[in-house]
């Protein structure tokens, strides 16, 4: 039997595990009326209530921004499209699985007589043949434009998708239509136009990706198991950080230093262009910030995309690469067979095996299974039994001293047990402290106690910076993409005890949106709040669970699900009074129309996390500790792609703290600005997990009864998609300046660094050496970089304080720039 039989065999109540949507094109021109599900339950303000109207401005660059918004360009140099000759490619897949069903056996082998053989997660094998199993895969048009339908309605609550279609001029966005651009894939799959799976997977992933936002994304399964590679990593790198970078393949540079030849063209394409273009796909707002991303990294680690290819087969097995010295060489690109418990190639021969295996989703055709418990943690369904949570796990050590270094690029003086933050005192006479700050969560997502081990680290940390006298404070947030919201404040108020700390945010109020903030009112009223707040202050956040009295563990999900104003403030700082003035909608107008939410802030003083940060609740007196260091003895350095929480973080120093000097690190070889915060300014993430449990939770708490009922959520809110996927999310809150009376999200802000500096040998394989030549620059005297390559330091107080060069660092720093000084 057919998988879409055994969907309309389902009773409504299943609707949540597997849905069946009608055909995109027929979902999107069909009028739907909110019908009341319950006589509880009141259907959700439509655009046309009544509320505050935000009027944007007029688009200085209209000209160019009106008419017919397009899909996303195509690559014109960087790919090359590939068909496979079809006696080929209906054999690949079954190469692929017996290469790696060989490779097990052999390691199985091994086992039986050595028990610490490792079995291999991937497999080598040529990028034509991976590709030629993947275009191998059929296409289902029925599945594939249900998944279109049914995506649609979780891009929906992506809060930029409106401004995406005409962002500001000077935003360095391109136009994007999102539901246009889906409904022309839904044209192009119902044509035949794309008539293999695999096409229309790139399709939908790169359009995504034009969004440049970096909490936008989607992998579906396939990307699992194949996976495609570029030949070997690239290296931009300027003689002293002023001059324009050239880029070098990373083995050369560090073989022959700037004897290399250096590339002058990719594939007969002069290289700037080729990288620039290729560069379009990353996920950063700024370009300097994709372009950045391209090259390998040794501080932090990175391979670059140039190595990594986003993922694609570029459409064939070489490139070839032109270098200074007239030479040109051809380079194979290379392409793995993964495997995992979950994803791996058992039972694969065919691409039909491929399809329904890996690429369907079974959640889709089966009945969710019932569970036991639900954990407080994330709301995962589990099946644990036990009646009472196990005790409190006991504090482990939160702050390490002069240990190896977890995750930081050198071994720091103090870490938090995570390894999330690391703290540093140079050996010099300027008195310079430094925090290198690569993340704000930590790597594993089971780590426990990071607001607790982050804060003693940093409380440690700048009571060791009073002992010593330190005077001058580098923060380090190269690489920073982001974490935990409350990491970036308790940073904050630990560097300014006594400033304000406010972060506004809105989120998208469409239909979808009213629905699930409507549910999360009925769970999480004022007084079932109340009840929550006493129950915690009584047995302990970690304490409440699915056999907690009452619906406490329903209601804290509720409000932390970002639907609730339980847990909010509005810019008078008291929480929204009801739900309607909550979610409004409020009405925008003007360059972009749409409806959103109340501007809110956190309210830290709510008790759903697992240690209050520094100035509220329990810790609201460290208000009037001593604040570490004067603003302006503080430098930020970053490389561009500080995103999420480190634009939170970031956006606070610059509003409360104005006087901070910014430099920011590489970019494109145009000599001209580059924004030193250059990430997605979006202040949450939501994935399509946390969205489909809030469509659970309606499902659960209105029962639909009517057909008109039931067509009305599947119209609106999210359900489980025929497509597996590893990860999907979208921005769900915009970051908002209340001061701005357009109110236009962060996300299409870019705010110059006051220096910037090129990649150069000074700090490429040692942070110390570059925190040390910064520090001079800004403060003391002697700095290896003659100034910045494109403004300034404002200097500050006068010092002729020097930092003390670290032998080794130096010897190498000294190979690569040989060349320079033997002439």
């Amino acid at each position: 039997m057919r998988a879409r039989a055994a969907i309309q065999l389902l009773s409504a109540a299943n609707l949540v595990a597997a849905i069946s949507f009608p055909p995109f094109a027929q979902a999107e021109t069909e009028t739907t009326t909110a019908i009341p599900i319950q006589a509880s339950y009141s259907a959700p303000l439509n655009s046309s209530t009544s509320g505050t109207t935000y009027t944007q401005g007029v688009n200085t660059n209209a000209a160019s921004r009106t008419g017919t918004v397009t899909a996303p360009r195509t690559l014109t140099y960087t790919q090359t499209d590939y068909t496979p000759n079809p006696t080929v490619f209906r054999t690949a897949c079954a190469e692929i699985s017996s290469s790696y069903a060989s490779r097990l056996a052999a390691y199985s082998s091994q086992s039986a007589t050595d028990s610490d053989v490792i079995y291999p997660t991937r497999v080598p094998v040529r990028p034509r043949e991976a590709w030629d199993c993947l275009y191998s895969i059929p296409i289902d048009r029925e599945f594939t434009l249900d998944f279109i339908s049914g995506v649609a309605k979780y891009l929906q609550f992506q809060s930029t998708i409106e401004y995406l279609k005409n962002p500001p001029a000077n935003s360095l966005q391109d136009p994007i239509d999102i539901i246009g651009s889906l409904e022309e894939l839904a044209d192009q799959v119902r044509s035949g136009e794309i008539a293999h799976h695999i096409r229309f997977e790139n399709a939908f992933r790169k359009l995504l990706q034009r969004c440049h936002d970096g909490h936008l994304g989607f992998s579906f399964n396939s990307g699992s198991l194949i996976t495609f590679r570029g030949p070997f990593t690239l290296i931009s790198i300027s003689p002293d950080a002023i001059q324009k970078p050239k880029v070098y393949a990373e083995l050369d540079l560090l073989e022959s230093g700037l004897n290399a030849s250096y590339v002058t063209r990719i594939d007969g394409y002069e290289v700037e262009a080729w990288l620039a273009e290729f560069a379009d796909y990353g996920s950063s707002q700024s370009p300097d910030a994709r372009y950045n991303a391209i090259f390998a990294n040794r501080d932090p680690g990175s391979d670059g995309t140039f190595y990594t290819l986003y993922g694609w087969y570029p459409g064939k097995n070489t490139i070839s690469l032109t270098y200074s010295n007239a030479s040109t060489h051809e380079y194979e690109y290379r392409a793995f067979a993964r495997w995992s418990r979950a994803l791996n190639w058992t039972g694969i021969r065919t691409g039909a095996d491929f399809y329904e295996n890996i690429v369907l989703n079974p959640a889709y055709f089966q009945r969710e299974k019932k569970v036991k418990k639900r954990q407080m943690g994330t709301g995962v369904v589990t099946t644990t039994t036990s009646s009472r949570p196990s005790p409190t796990p006991r504090v482990p050590q939160l702050v390490y001293f002069n240990e190896p270094y977890m995750r930081h690029r050198v071994g720091p003086y103090v870490q938090d047990l995570n390894g999330i933050i690391g703290g540093y005192f140079l050996n010099d006479t300027i008195g310079t402290a430094v925090l290198d700050i690569s993340s704000f969560a930590a790597d594993d997502d089971d780590a426990t106690f990071q607001i607790a081990g982050f804060q003693a680290a940093l409380t440690t940390f700048f009571a060791e910076a009073r002992r010593r006298g330190s005077k001058k404070l580098i923060l380090d947030v190269r690489g920073n993409g982001g974490g935990l919201v409350a990491l970036g404040f308790e940073l904050y108020k630990q560097l300014f005890p006594s400033a304000p700390a406010h972060s506004y945010y809105r989120i998208r109020a469409h239909e979808g949106a009213q629905i699930f903030a409507t549910a999360a009112e009925e769970l999480a009223t004022d007084k079932a709040t109340e009840e929550l707040i006493e129950t915690i202050e009584r047995i302990g956040l970690e304490n409440i669970d699915g056999d907690t009295p009452g619906l406490a563990l329903e209601v804290a999900l509720a409000i932390s699900s970002g639907f609730s104003r339980q847990n909010a403030l509005d810019i008078s700082g008291e929480k929204p009074e009801d739900l309607e003035t909550w979610i409004g909608p409020y009405n925008i107008t003007g360059l972009v129309n749409d409806t959103v939410s109340l501007l809110v802030e956190n309210n830290f003083n709510f008790p759903l996390q697992e240690t209050d940060i520094s100035g509220f609740g329990s810790r609201a007196n460290f208000t009037s500790a001593p604040q570490p260091f004067k603003k302006e003895d503080i430098l930020l350095l970053s490389d561009g792609t500080c995103a999420s929480t480190c634009t939170i973080f970031a956006e606070l120093l610059k509003r409360e703290q104005a006087n901070i000097s910014t430099v920011v690190m590489g970019g494109r070889p145009n000599d001209g600005p580059s924004a030193h915060v250059g990430g997605t300014h979006g202040s949450r993430v939501l994935t399509f997990a946390n969205l489909l449990r809030n469509s659970r939770r309606v499902m659960d708490l209105y029962s639909p009864e009517t057909d008109e009922q039931k067509q009305y959520l599947i119209d609106n809110i999210p359900f489980a998609l025929p497509f597996g996927f590893t990860y999907g999310a979208i921005n769900f809150r915009d970051a908002i300046r209340p001061e701005d009376e357009t109110a236009t999200p962060l996300q299409f802000a870019l705010e110059p660094a006051d220096c910037r500096l090129y990649f150069s040998p000074i700090g490429f394989t040692d942070s110390v050496y570059l925190w040390g030549e910064l520090s001079k620059l800004k403060w003391g005297t002697n700095s290896s970089f003659a100034g910045c390559a494109v403004g300034g330091l404002q200097r500050g107080e006068g010092s002729t304080g020097f930092v003390p060069d670290d032998p080794e660092t130096v010897e190498i720093v000294n190979y690569i720039l040989q060349p320079l000084k033997s002439t």
